[in-house]
């Protein structure tokens, strides 16, 4: 393994390139995949809209809905199809080639990582921009019923870019700041997963040695290494999670809540790469 830890920072950056060039046409027809199912639901929700249908505004919410379930799919693709798994390497056929290559596992962990980070925030944030084209036919839909808890009023007599435009100035005016701040704890948060995936596969492979993985034996490793740092993420926290609403804005309450989560499991996950790193140097065979 000597031989590997020559000329990390040199190699990383080819394996950056390589991954990203394997990857590219991945990402390309996925993104085309989001884009035209999110697109039509749109165009749905706009025609919705603009004459009032309700059937049209029902089919609209159902696409809606859709929509919304792809956006929370996307990060589980991301980590099992992108280039960021590990499990190709650990368990393929052709993975020791790999792991002969003359760079340190941390180098080639990290660079996957980043690239297989970069695919899912192309395929996060069209997604997102789509979904909110559809926002406007859901205000027009729930305004009566639901209007108090809605986060601005909804004036059913605006056009639809008045709708888009008040929403957008809610979201990056009034509310840029926390806006921000959850779209980093989203990176962190896929990274931190990331790792922890990476690491249920390194441990299996480094000790049950066998030619196919146990996806169910691989299933509780993965919930045990997200249950240890939730119950740490908890403690001296959650009892006081109704004192923060009391006294501050629910924004600052959510906000301080999930960054007191986000940070735990990145600690955390950070062992977990450090660890995967050590394993795939020192006790997984090639």
């Amino acid at each position: 393994m000597k031989y590997r830890r020559q000329g990390a920072v040199m190699i990383t950056h080819a394996t950056l390139k390589q991954e990203w060039k394997a990857s590219r046409l991945r990402i390309l027809y996925t993104s085309a995949v989001i884009a035209m199912v999110l697109l039509g639901a749109v165009l749905v929700n706009f025609i919705a809209y603009q004459t009032r249908s309700d059937h049209l505004s029902l089919f609209g919410m159902i696409l809606y809905f859709i929509g919304f379930c792809c956006a929370g799919i996307i990060p589980l693709y991301a980590l099992i199809r992108g280039s960021g798994n590990m499990q190709p390497i650990l368990f393929g056929d052709t993975g020791w080639l790999a792991l002969l290559v003359p760079e340190r596992s941390y180098a080639q962990l990290g660079a996957r990582q980043l690239v297989n980070l970069a695919e899912y925030v192309i395929y996060m944030l069209p997604a997102l921009l789509y979904l909110s084209f559809m926002a406007p036919t859901a205000g027009l839909l729930f305004h009566g019923a639901f209007s108090e808890y809605m986060p601005f009023p909804v004036n059913p007599g605006m056009s639809y870019v008045e709708s888009i435009k008040q929403l957008y100035r809610f979201a990056f005016a009034e509310h840029f700041l926390e806006l921000v701040q959850f779209g980093v704890m989203g990176v962190i948060s896929f990274a931190s997963w990331q790792a922890m995936f990476n690491f249920a596969m390194a441990l299996y492979a480094a000790f049950i040695r066998t030619k196919k993985p146990n996806k169910f034996l691989i299933a509780v490793i993965i919930f045990f290494l997200f249950y240890f740092p939730m119950r740490i993420g908890t403690l001296g926290f959650d009892a006081d999670v109704s004192d923060m609403v009391r006294n501050s804005s629910v924004y600052a309450a959510v906000l301080r809540y999930s960054w007191n989560h986000t940070l735990r499991y990145a600690i955390f996950d950070a062992v977990y790469f450090l660890a995967t790193g050590w394993l795939m140097e020192h006790k997984i065979e090639v």
